[in-house]
């Protein structure tokens, strides 16, 4: 089994044991026990941190990709690069500290004094350098080829966190400023979790040296930073900008519904995040070996096989949509039509494949810097435009038009400068498949007991669509995969 494969598998069972956990705190704990307002902060919060984390890498996480090749030697700790590492974090969460308290006056004025953001909004000194720290380990230990380890701190451990403060609130052990205290508090202790676990790899060396950083290297280091940090800015902005123009908009308890709603939408999109901790690392190897053939077999299998996936998660939420707002509170149902636009543009992002990550790593790694900002253009236009016409549900549909444009402008582009062109008739017979299925499960009666019906609904998805699938023969690996299933469980019973 190969690297990419292994990797990969592993990351995707932390991610969807990180996903089970999180729907029991998300989507049953918090509209329970939480405020649509103490929800809608703890996602600003969120929001926020990230942004300016991204920001403080000071776009470093994409020089480590692209250039840590050249420095990997165990023996010689890897050419002093993560202390490198460590001027850079060092540098970029000064740079957050200037920034942080030029716009703090703007951010209060912006959410409002009435908002819980200006009760909490020092907790994003501490948040936003946990997060900037973690980004880079795991970025470096993505790089040792080991995207597993993160996976699991920050998808499966993170989330037992979240839960495990979520029963002290809940059992009053504290109210929520302590809960939302602990809870920055918490990436703190995937820092240290993640520091030793590189210590006992012999992977945590802080010895400088800077005998590999040639005058050309270097300014390939800076050029590649420079236009990653505002690549990787931009696409963090794209996903968390929608909260924060919602808050500019309305209040607090929209914030908390809309990112209630978002949480089901994004379950969608939750295999790619798997191929995604690792492919990048093995685009960068590929194009250093000008292997154009390995980039675009990734590139190829990346858009059918999350396709199938992402169509069977998004059949799977959707023909349930009644079910959900069963479990949620009344006040939720306005977000029933975030989960709808949420879900497709996933979908759309799934079957686009790793086409960003390819840009990303070749020599034209700028233009994803340009498709980038006019992204952010876009979205920011659109949520401009929408949210006053559609509330909280405009939102959705800007990301939506906007990841749809960004989409074919990526594919245009790799289809001009590489001739790439993952595309072919069994992306149309998979959507034709998804359709079908759906028409069969919704035309099905309801059954009283919405975990009857969900069960029932689920049931019929995964034998009509898996079945279809399989004979379909769109997707060869995933037929690999059931018949290896099917083998393993004749083999059992025999």
């Amino acid at each position: 089994m190969g690297i990419l494969q292994r990797q990969t598998i592993k990351s995707t069972i932390y991610i969807y044991a990180g996903v089970l956990i999180g729907f029991v705190t998300s989507a049953l704990l918090y509209p329970k026990f939480l405020t649509e307002s103490q929800i809608g902060v703890i996602g600003l919060l969120v929001s926020w941190s990230s942004i300016f984390a991204q920001l403080a890498t000071l776009g470093f996480s994409g020089a480590t990709i692209k250039f840590f090749p050249y420095f990997r030697n165990k023996e010689k700790q890897h050419q002093g690069f993560l202390f490198l590492m460590l001027l850079v974090m060092m540098a970029g969460f000064g740079l957050f500290l200037l920034i942080f308290y030029l716009i703090k006056p703007w951010m209060i004025e912006d959410a409002g004094e009435e908002s819980l953001l200006v009760e909490y909004i020092n907790l994003l000194i501490p948040f936003t350098l946990f997060s900037l720290v973690f980004t880079l380990l795991d970025i470096y230990n993505r790089a040792l080829y080991n995207a597993s380890t993160g996976s699991l701190l920050n998808e499966t451990v993170a989330r037992l966190f979240v839960l495990f403060l979520v029963g002290l609130f809940i059992w009053d052990v504290y109210q929520f400023e302590g809960y939302v205290t602990w809870y920055v508090l918490s990436r703190g202790v995937l820092v240290l979790l993640l520091l030793a676990f590189l210590f006992w790899k012999g992977e945590l060396s802080l010895r400088p040296d800077f005998s590999l950083l040639t005058k050309e290297r270097s300014k390939g280091m800076l050029s590649l930073s420079l236009f990653s940090l505002i690549t990787g800015f931009g696409n963090l902005a794209i996903i968390r900008i929608d909260s924060i123009m919602i808050n500019s908009f309305y209040s607090d308890a929209e914030v908390g519904i809309y990112l209630t709603t978002f949480y089901f939408g994004t379950l969608v999109l939750l295999p790619s995040r798997a191929l995604r901790g690792i492919a990048p690392t093995m685009v960068a190897d590929a194009f250093k070996n000008n292997n154009l053939g390995v980039v675009n077999r990734i590139y190829t299998k990346s858009t059918i096989t999350q396709l199938v996936v992402g169509c069977f998660f998004f059949l799977g939420i959707w023909a349930n949509i009644d079910n959900v707002f069963e479990i949620l509170p009344e006040s939720f149902e306005a977000g029933k039509y975030v989960i709808l636009f949420v879900g497709l543009m996933n979908i759309l992002r799934m079957v686009g494949g790793i086409n960003d990550v390819i840009i990303g790593y070749s020599q034209y790694y700028k233009v994803n810097t340009y498709i980038m900002l006019g992204w952010l253009a876009l979205i920011i236009l659109t949520n401009w435009w929408l949210l006053p016409l559609m509330g909280i549900s405009g939102a959705a549909l800007a990301s939506l038009i906007s990841v749809l444009v960004v989409n074919l402008i990526r594919f245009g582009f790799l289809y001009i400068r590489f001739g790439f062109q993952p595309y072919n008739k069994g992306h149309l017979i998979i959507l034709f498949i998804s359709a079908a299925t759906y028409l069969v499960v919704f035309w099905i009666p309801a059954i009283s007991t919405y975990i009857l019906d969900i069960l029932m609904r689920g049931v019929l998805i995964t034998i009509i669509f898996t079945t279809s699938i399989y004979y379909s023969k769109t997707d060869m690996d995933i037929n690999k995969l059931i018949d290896d299933k099917l083998k393993s469980i004749r083999d059992f019973l025999s």
